[in-house]
């Protein structure tokens, strides 16, 4: 019988030596033999994530500079470690991350989180950016190179957006974003995309003093996603606000899973105003409520759970209901019986992405 050696191995054998192999071992692995190469490669480029600057550049080096890596990505996280010094990146860095995104054909997923906020031009060269991307996170300024690039994104699905909104960043062009379902960032960016005939199924703004004051004329322009919209999470909603707000939500997007962030006033009359929104809402589901403000706060689970009993009196399709106090948040669920507390494993990942799973 002759000897198997791993240059002989079938294409099935080196992906299963691949599969299990520790990410960190991938590098070494790659320089065994020509036919694990291949398969390894695919695995070590598929997902580009470190927070190290160093190692994203020399990631992006080799796919410039070999061109079957390129298609291997799927996604490419660029960030600085929050333990690592946050410094400003210099042009040659960014020339390179540019020229690697160019053969970047097969990209699902891009985050770019640059410190400085300001190069969006990667970006602006349409015609030699190859992908399609499904997912996108953006801690970057609004302006025309990013409004261009994302009316050239037919398939993104999800987009995340955090960063300054510059004055004269153009509208968009009709038919921009034809297949966006979930939207988080500021409302004046949420404004923009209001007007376009996309099918948005899942919003988040976050508020701050400068856009308070904007939310109530927000809420009406709503209507324009009635139809489609199954999810709102208004973060760092104030409390003198949140009563007009949800009465605005109930009569705007009756038809809504999911409400988030709701400061529930604690006294009567405002209470039972909240409840009577509550009442025009038959197809609520998840409902998150801040009583942080509360005194006594009610941290008990006989408390809470009275508090759950009487929200799903006024809203009996309510089934999840998430009670901040502080920095805690609860999971209660509706078994068709009674409140019960979900348990604490795995509660806060369930948490943060209940508002986007409807």
């Amino acid at each position: 019988m002759s000897n198997i050696t791993t240059m002989a191995l079938p294409p099935e054998a080196c992906h299963r030596i691949v599969h299990w192999t520790r990410r960190c071992d991938l590098t070494a692995l790659c320089l065994t033999t020509k036919s694990l190469q291949k398969s390894a490669e695919i695995k070590l480029y598929e997902v580009i994530m470190s927070g190290d600057i160093n190692v994203i550049f020399r990631a992006c080096e080799s796919i410039v500079s070999q061109e079957r890596l390129g298609p291997y990505v799927r996604s490419f996280y660029l960030y600085q470690s929050a333990r690592r010094t946050q410094t400003e990146l210099p042009t040659r860095f960014w020339n390179m991350i540019q020229k690697a995104l160019w053969k970047m054909r097969c990209l699902d997923v891009l985050y770019i989180d640059d410190p400085a906020r300001a190069n969006t031009w990667i970006l602006n060269d349409i015609p030699k950016i190859p992908f399609q991307l499904r997912e996108a996170n953006f801690r970057l300024p609004w302006n025309r190179h990013i409004i261009k690039f994302l009316e050239s994104q037919n398939k993104l699905k999800q987009f995340q957006f955090s960063g300054g909104i510059d004055e004269d960043a153009p509208q968009f062009e009709d038919g921009s974003l034809p297949d966006l379902c979930t939207f988080d960032g500021h409302l004046a960016s949420a404004m923009q995309l209001l007007s376009l005939p996309c099918g948005l199924r899942h919003l988040r703004i976050p508020l701050d003093r400068s856009t308070n004051k904007q939310l109530l004329d927000f809420i009406p322009k709503l209507s324009t996603l009635s139809r489609t919209l199954r999810s709102l999470n208004i973060i760092h909603m104030p409390e003198e606000l949140s009563v007009e707000a949800i009465k605005l939500i109930s009569f705007v997007c009756p038809d809504l899973h999911y409400i988030g962030i709701i400061q529930l006033p604690m006294t009567f009359p405002h209470r039972s105003m909240v409840h009577d929104a509550l009442l025009a809402m038959h197809n609520l589901r998840d409902l998150e409520v801040d009583v942080s403000r509360w005194s006594p706060l009610p941290n008990t689970g006989s408390m809470q759970r009275m508090l759950a009993t009487e929200l799903h009196t006024y809203c009996p399709s309510i089934e999840h209901i998430i009670l901040r106090t502080g920095s805690n948040r609860t999971l209660w669920y509706f078994d068709g019986n009674e409140w019960n507390v979900r348990s604490e494993s795995g509660q806060h990942l369930l948490i943060d992405g209940l508002w986007k799973s409807k």
